[in-house]
Formats: structure tokens, sequence, C-alpha cells
């Protein structure tokens, strides 16, 4: 499948096969890694495949294989994080594997010699079953009038994205052939690890977009006005 078909079809994927991909699978991994795009070119991004037995994860079930994700800690790196290995959950899904970002979680050792810092976890492998979905009402999102200042079909890749704890923190302004991304900062979320996954959940939002119209989707920053409960993030064309 193209990764456009996969944002209607992935599933996060909790139930894996004990079998870790070989040399020859992970190299294929890391080549489709460098055709992705980032939303910030500027900021540095590494990641290492790590087994299960080196990390240290907070939930009861573990994939065979993780990427640990690391990046230097500049403006819009979560964000950037999430818009780059969105993609690479989307790819991991084409090919039949099954996938799942992990914010509960961390190696037993983190390598940031570089002064790149560990941000997340993206669990991977051979899944249980036939996991993909059978389309975009097969997903339990908010409803199109309740990310959007008007209801707009363009926008249903980034409902149907997956966010920590399915907060789906997006919100869209239309402006003209603009549309301009807001994130959630009610309650609790904007000065906890909540924020933070909510951050890369912005990205993976964006990455939806972006894979959904790859050859228009352009991002930028522009005067927008404040939005009470809400924080700017960027703005996209289709």
């Amino acid at each position: 499948m193209e990764l456009r078909d996969m944002i209607y079809a992935r599933r996060s994927v909790r139930k894996y096969l004990d079998q870790p991909l070989n040399e020859g699978e992970l190299r294929e991994l890391r080549y489709a890694f460098g055709r992705m795009k980032p939303l910030y070119p500027g900021i540095r991004v590494r990641w290492e495949i790590l087994e299960k037995e080196q990390v240290r994860l907070f939930m009861p079930w573990k994939a065979p294989q993780l990427m640990a994700v690391y990046s230097e800690k500049k403006e819009g790196y979560l964000e950037n994080v999430g818009f780059l290995f969105q993609q690479m959950d989307l790819y991991l899904q084409s090919i039949g594997l099954g996938s799942c970002w992990i914010g509960l979680g961390k190696p037993r050792y983190q390598n940031e010699e570089d002064g790149a810092e560990f941000v997340i976890l993206l669990g991977f492998g051979k899944p249980q079953g036939t996991p993909l979905r059978i389309g975009s009402a097969d997903f339990k999102r908010k409803t199109p009038a309740q990310i959007a200042d008007r209801v707009d079909a363009a926008l249903e890749p980034a409902r149907v994205a997956p966010s920590s704890t399915n907060s789906q923190p997006w919100f869209f302004v239309h402006e003209e052939d603009a549309y301009h991304a807001y994130m959630v900062t009610d309650g609790l979320r904007k000065h906890t690890m909540i924020g933070a996954m909510n951050r890369i959940d912005m990205g993976i939002a964006l990455a939806h977009m972006y894979v959904a119209n790859e050859a228009r989707f352009r991002f930028f920053y522009a005067e927008v006005p404040k939005k009470d409960g809400y924080q700017y993030i960027g703005s996209f064309t289709l």
C-alpha cells in the first residue's frame, strides 16, 4: 500500500510475534527513513534500534524491537519528531508490520553523547493477526466539527491521526487558502508530560496532512490571532 492509503488503515499494534527483524530487513527501514521529509530540516534527529531487553517500559506489553528517537532540542523539535516518525509508522504498517508509539518507556541506557536528547520510543514488529482497519469509520475520534472552525473533508487525514491517550489536541482555523494549526493547552496539559506528548501529536497530525497531500503541502509560520486555551503551532497550505 502507499503511505497515503495507510492513513485510513493503520492501527496501534500492541500484540506481536516474538520474531525480531533480521539485519537485512532493518537495513531496509534505515533506507526508507532517508526518504522521509522533516517538518524542520534544521533540527538534527537520529534513532537507533533496540531489542526489547534494552528498554524499560511502564506498560504490560513489549514489541520485539523498538526505535529510540533522539533529537537536538530546538524550537519545534517535538513536532518535528512526530512529523518524521509518523511517516515511519505508516511505512512500517504499509509493509505488513505493526507499530505503536510508546510514551511511557525509555532505553535502559540513553546515548546522548552528541547532545541529542532521548524523546520517545516507536515499537514495531510482526503483528499477531491482521490489525489493519477497514476505513475512517473504524476510528474512535472527534467529529469533523470538533477539530476545526468549520467542517472540511480535507482535514480528515488529521482527524484520524493517533495521539497520546487519544487526546486529539489539534484544532484548525481556516483563512483564505491556509490552515492554521493550534494545540489545546487547557488544564494540566501545558506544563506536564502530556503537554510534551501533545506537541508530538501535533507533528503526527501534520504528517498525515503532508502524506495525503505530498505534492502540495507547505508548512510556514504566520501572524495569527491568539485563541484562549490553544497555542499556535504553524500553518500550511494544500
